[in-house]
């Protein structure tokens, strides 16, 4: 069997691009979603939207397995996705008359108000030319045309996707009336967003929602999105959204991530209020005390811990600068690249005397040969819980926070990493295996 070694791997001080988060082995496994995953998960929550996928056999049947699944176990019966499939001709030839007579045929069966072509390795590889597309057959049709490109061997995952696909959703927009203490939440791929800690907080406040997009928008809808008065972006893959809107309809925007630092948390509640030109001053206060408290808990227990991250919900530096402020310890963390403001997180954990390895996210199994060497008391995020349990590793995922914004994030958080560790140091000799799981 092969051996793998921490020596491939950069410390954190050594990294300042993308580029130097490296991966154990040639060959990732499980490895990464690619942009197409991203596509299909930001465009199927766009009601009346259709999706046309252009690529191979295996794109297109991936991704119409994985929406027909996701609309199955949602209960809806909405698939808006369909797929042109080349083959070796397309691929040598070009296949822009087929792919024209494909749209005129949704358009005419279907009467779509919006379609959005996705691009796929192949065809982004041979220069299929989609923006000529585009301009030759959109006066001709009623749907709005969109293109979005989803090649992989441009970047590592799949962000890119939601990130192309929410800029899209911009060329539905049109110039609207402001409204008053309105807002948009930008990058929200979860229902229920009324039931987080910050829109409880507004809504009781007489801010009205707008739009979220993309978990609760319609083509439309979207028309009337530079209505809102404030865009509140809750995942840096919405920022190029925010920042496109920000330049065409000159509608602000808020970045208000699911942070940990309890600092960061009351300066996007501030930041929030005073957009919007409300007081939040005393909510802001009695959540805090609240988050402060859990914070106050748990870290009688986490003190000293070394831990793994994975993956989470979460930003992979914010939570890390977050758990070595208690005192944790990193020995290694996962990242899938460098996003938003993540420098400032690095220089954090930095500042704390902490210099973990760094490796490519989602390439767990050359990882697993490792523990013994790296030795974490935790792992956050997913991982075989056997491998964990042999090793005596204690495992923490977060899947429940993904949902979640405000102060209730830290809070959930500490809940449970101080459950794990406590159940399981207190069963004896560590026999048994407690996995806590929001």
């Amino acid at each position: 069997m092969y051996s793998y070694s921490l020596d491939k791997l950069k410390r954190l001080t050594e990294v300042e691009t993308g580029k130097d988060i490296k991966q154990l082995s040639n060959a990732q496994f499980p490895g990464t979603h690619c942009p197409l995953f991203g596509v299909a998960l930001t465009a199927g929550y766009i009601k009346d939207l259709f999706t046309l996928v252009v690529g191979t056999d295996e794109c297109t049947f991936y991704t119409k397995t994985f929406t027909m699944e996701r609309a199955n176990a949602s209960g809806s019966s909405d698939n808006h996705f369909l797929s042109f499939a080349i083959n070796q001709d397309d691929v040598v030839f070009g296949c822009h008359d087929k792919l024209e007579k494909a749209v005129l045929h949704i358009n005419r069966k279907y009467r779509p108000k919006a379609i959005l072509l996705v691009t796929t390795c192949v065809l982004e590889v041979i220069g299929e030319d989609f923006d000529a597309l585009v301009y030759s057959l959109q006066d001709q049709i009623q749907a709005k045309l969109m293109v979005v490109r989803a090649e992989h061997f441009k970047c590592h995952n799949h962000i890119p996707g939601i990130e192309r696909t929410l800029e899209a959703a911009a060329g539905l927009m049109e110039q609207q009336p402001v409204q008053a203490k309105t807002i948009n939440i930008l990058g929200h791929r979860y229902n229920g967003v009324e039931d987080t800690e910050l829109l409880k907080l507004l809504l009781q406040k007489g801010v009205g929602i707008n739009l979220v997009i993309p978990s609760s928008c319609s083509v439309d809808s979207l028309a009337a999105a530079p209505s809102a008065a404030l865009n509140i972006v809750t995942d840096f893959s919405a920022l190029p959204l925010a920042e496109q809107m920000k330049t065409k309809f000159d509608t602000d925007y808020v970045y208000f991530d699911k942070y940990l630092n309890l600092d960061r948390i009351t300066a996007g509640y501030k930041a929030v209020a005073e957009k919007l030109g409300i007081c939040l001053d005393k909510e802001i206060l009695q959540l805090r005390k609240s988050a402060e408290d859990a914070v106050k808990k748990a870290n009688n227990i986490l003190y000293s811990k070394t831990f793994i991250y994975g993956n989470t919900p979460l930003l992979a530096f914010e939570i890390s600068s977050f758990l070595c402020s208690l005192g944790m310890k990193p020995v290694l963390l996962q990242a899938r690249d460098l996003y938003a403001n993540d420098h400032v997180y690095i220089k954090e954990i930095m500042d704390m005397g902490h210099n973990p390895h760094v490796c490519r996210i989602a390439n767990i199994a050359p990882l697993q040969q490792l523990y013994d060497v790296l030795q974490p008391n935790i792992y956050i995020g997913h991982e075989n819980p056997v491998k964990l349990m042999e090793k005596g590793i204690v495992q923490v995922t977060m899947d429940g926070v993904a949902k979640k914004l405000g102060f209730e994030v830290p809070i959930l958080v500490m809940q449970a990493l101080a459950d794990s560790v406590c159940a399981f140091e207190t069963l004896a000799g560590k026999e048994h295996y407690h996995h806590a799981a929001l």
